[in-house]
């Protein structure tokens, strides 16, 4: 009996002491398994995240080169067109604007404002989803953006141009006999500066832009010189850099034997000038320098632009057109000919866009077509949404929301 109990002892003995002294292989086996784990979870992870990759890379691939054949009506909405009135486009609404007056439709088709007035010949001036609207010799502006009236400007002295900035200011160019006035106004209709101009120390300005951001102020003058017709460009400050000049003037150019009609800013540091043998690129947000200079001899029809591109159009001949598109650089990235009697083009992202009141046409800058085909009924005005290939299309009669497919 005593053997048995000293057996049992020693058997709890030896229990005890392989539970107080763990066993080191398990204990390395362990860890081992842990790191294990860790590296399948990693590569797991990393082995979806390459899946997701590729699948990314595909459907944008796709994406690139897929070319849509049709589209669908999403929405009509009825609506009331104002006889001789003209429609633009401004952000992602419809501008109706005639001699009696002007009013903004949304994408739904609900007017967001209307604005009555009697004008002769009505000027408009947009940029990104701000409007100025004056008449040429009148003395009255008035400023919308896409959401409702920002100020009404009454001025002493004729009108003969303006722009606006993104903010709402606009720079009038202003007539008082022989002495023209640039003068620069907040939307509320208070005088933020001006400073005169005169055909013997200028020439006469012709042309007028304001950067969005309404520190830069470009104005083009033509002068006559020995019998030549001239023409200078002048960059104003509005802001501290131009605060110690005279004028607010910071620089400019002077192109003799040319004449340059219109200069315009695509962002707050890019800007262009178009003349009749020219397209001149400057680059900048205080001072604008010249960084490229585009010659041609062709007769220019028309301009079109955005914050990225501009557009040259040129006749080829035979009823056909060239449009040539340029970078903020000035580098030509692509042209493209066509036979579309066009009512506008416009550049969205890396696309441009020609249609005619019956055909469509949306090309990549790297010439990859996205859709070429016709209106299933006459087009007035074509306004992006801002959602990919989903448009506003005006009709004589509606605004139908349509999507390619």
């Amino acid at each position: 009996m005593a053997d048995i109990k000293n057996y049992q002892k020693e058997k709890e003995k030896r229990a005890n002491m392989a539970y107080s002294q763990p066993d080191e292989s398990k204990e390395i086996s362990y860890r081992d398994r842990i790191r294990q784990y860790k590296r399948n979870r990693f590569y797991r992870v990393l082995m979806v995240g390459v899946v997701v990759l590729l699948i990314g890379v595909v459907a944008y691939v796709g994406y690139q080169n897929f070319t849509y054949e049709s589209y669908d009506e999403v929405e009509s909405i009825a609506i009331n067109n104002v006889s001789g009135a003209t429609m633009q486009r401004l952000g992602n609404c419809v501008l109706t604007y005639s001699k009696d007056g002007a009013h903004l439709n949304n994408e739904k088709g609900q007017i967001v404002w209307n604005q009555t007035y009697e004008m002769q010949s009505p000027m408009l001036a947009t940029c990104q989803d701000v409007v100025a609207i004056a008449d040429y010799n009148g003395r009255k502006v008035y400023v919308y953006n896409t959401e409702g009236k920002l100020g009404e400007i009454s001025t002493t002295m004729p009108v003969k141009a303006i722009s606006v900035s993104a903010k709402g200011m606009v720079a009038a160019v202003l007539e008082d006999g022989d002495v023209t006035w640039i003068r620069g106004y907040a939307a509320s209709g208070d005088v933020l500066l001006d400073f005169k101009t005169t055909m013997k120390n200028y020439g006469y300005p012709i042309s007028v832009s304001l950067s969005p951001n309404g520190i830069l102020c470009a104005v083009s003058y033509v002068y006559m010189d020995m019998g030549a017709v001239k023409s200078s460009v002048a960059f104003y400050n509005f802001g501290e850099v131009g605060q110690n000049k005279v004028d607010n003037f910071v620089g400019g150019h002077d192109y003799a034997d040319t004449l340059v009609p219109y200069v315009q800013f695509m962002n707050d540091h890019s800007f262009f000038a178009v003349g009749d043998d020219r397209l001149v690129f400057y680059s900048g947000s205080q001072k604008p320098e010249n960084i490229q200079n585009v010659l041609f001899t062709e007769e220019l029809q028309s301009v079109y632009y955005n914050e990225e591109y501009v557009g040259l159009i040129f006749l080829e001949g035979a009823g056909e057109k060239r449009l040539d598109i340029y970078d903020e650089s000035g580098n030509l990235v692509h042209t493209h000919t066509f036979d579309i009697e066009y009512i506008d083009i416009m550049f969205e992202n890396d696309t441009f866009i020609i249609y005619s009141d019956t055909h469509l046409y949306i090309s990549r800058m790297n010439g990859r077509v996205k859709y070429d085909g016709l209106f299933l009924e006459p087009a007035n005005l074509l306004v992006p949404t801002g959602k990919a290939y989903r448009y506003l299309m005006v009709t004589k009669d509606s605004i139908e929301v349509i999507k390619l497919r």
